[in-house]
C-alpha cells in the first residue's frame, strides 16, 4: 500500500544527499555511492551534495574514483557532467581501483618531497605519448607516466606521479643536488647534471639502490635518483632519506 504523495520507490527530497558521500583524497575526490538507489537519484544527489560542499574544491583540477555503485563508463562520464556543470571543479581523470593503490603510495612521496617541489614546479597533468618532449627551466612534477620514447627534461626536480620509463633529466643545468622521483622507475636513460645513470651489469641490483620491472600483481614503492659520490644511484623512497639528505 502506498502512502499519498510518495509513490513507490520514491526517496524523499533531502534524503538523496545520504546517497552520496564525498571523500577527499590525495588525487582529488573520491564519491561513496549508495548502490540502492536509482541512476537518476544519484544524480540528483550528486546535485544537491555539491551544491553544499562543491565550494571546497573551488577551481581545483582533479582525479574522481567511485565506490559502492557498478557503473558503467557512461554512466560515469554523466556524473562528471553534471559535478562540472554544477561546480568549478574540472576533473581530469577517472582513477581506477589499481590507480587509487598507486595514488596512495605516492601519497606518502608527495608528503615527504613536496617542501622541496612545490615553490618552483611546474605541473602536467596526464601521461606523456611515445615522442613527446617536455622542458620545464623549474622543477617538473608529472601526474601520469613517462612512456620508452618521450623525454622530460627539468632544471630542477623531476617527480612522475605515474611509472617512468623514459629518458629523464632532473637538474639541467648542472644542479647535482637535483633528483629524480616516480612510482616506478623502468628505464637506464636517466641524468642528473652531467651525470648519466649507468645501469648495473646484472640489470638487476645496484649499490644503494634497483632498477627492475614490476612483476604482475606486485606493487612498488615509490624510488628515487640521486646523485652520490659522482654517481647516479637508484634507490627506494623514504622518510629517512630526506630527513638527512
Amino acid at each position: 500500500m502506498n502512502i499519498a504523495g510518495n509513490p513507490a520507490g520514491r526517496k524523499e527530497k533531502g534524503s538523496l544527499t545520504q546517497a552520496v558521500v564525498i571523500k577527499s583524497k590525495s588525487y582529488g575526490i573520491h564519491l561513496v555511492l549508495n548502490p540502492d538507489v536509482t541512476f537518476q537519484e544519484l544524480l540528483e544527489a550528486v546535485i544537491e551534495k555539491f551544491a553544499d560542499s562543491g565550494s571546497f574544491f573551488k577551481n581545483a583540477n582533479v582525479g574522481i574514483s567511485f565506490e559502492g555503485y557498478d557503473l558503467t563508463p557512461e554512466q560515469q562520464y554523466e556524473l562528471i557532467a553534471v559535478i562540472e556543470a554544477h561546480t568549478s571543479i574540472n576533473i581530469i581523470c577517472i582513477m581506477e581501483e589499481e590507480q587509487v593503490k598507486e595514488a596512495c603510495v605516492l601519497a606518502e612521496t608527495e608528503a615527504l618531497i613536496r617542501e622541496r617541489v612545490t615553490n618552483h614546479a611546474i605541473f602536467h597533468y596526464g601521461s606523456l605519448q611515445p615522442g613527446d618532449d617536455l622542458h620545464s627551466d623549474a622543477g617538473l612534477v608529472i601526474i601520469g607516466n613517462v612512456p620508452k620514447g618521450a623525454k622530460v627534461t627539468a632544471a630542477g626536480n623531476l617527480i612522475v606521479f605515474g611509472s617512468l620509463d623514459g629518458f629523464a633529466h632532473a637538474g639541467a643545468y648542472g644542479d647535482f643536488a637535483a633528483y629524480i622521483a616516480a612510482l616506478s622507475i623502468d628505464t637506464g636513460q636517466i641524468q642528473i647534471g652531467r651525470i648519466l645513470f649507468i645501469p648495473p651489469e646484472n640489470g638487476n641490483k645496484k649499490k644503494g639502490g634497483f632498477l627492475r620491472r614490476k612483476k604482475e600483481g606486485e606493487s612498488f614503492s615509490p624510488q628515487i635518483a640521486r646523485v652520490q659520490d659522482g654517481h647516479v644511484i637508484m634507490e627506494p623512497c623514504t622518510k629517512d632519506l630526506f630527513e638527512h639528505s
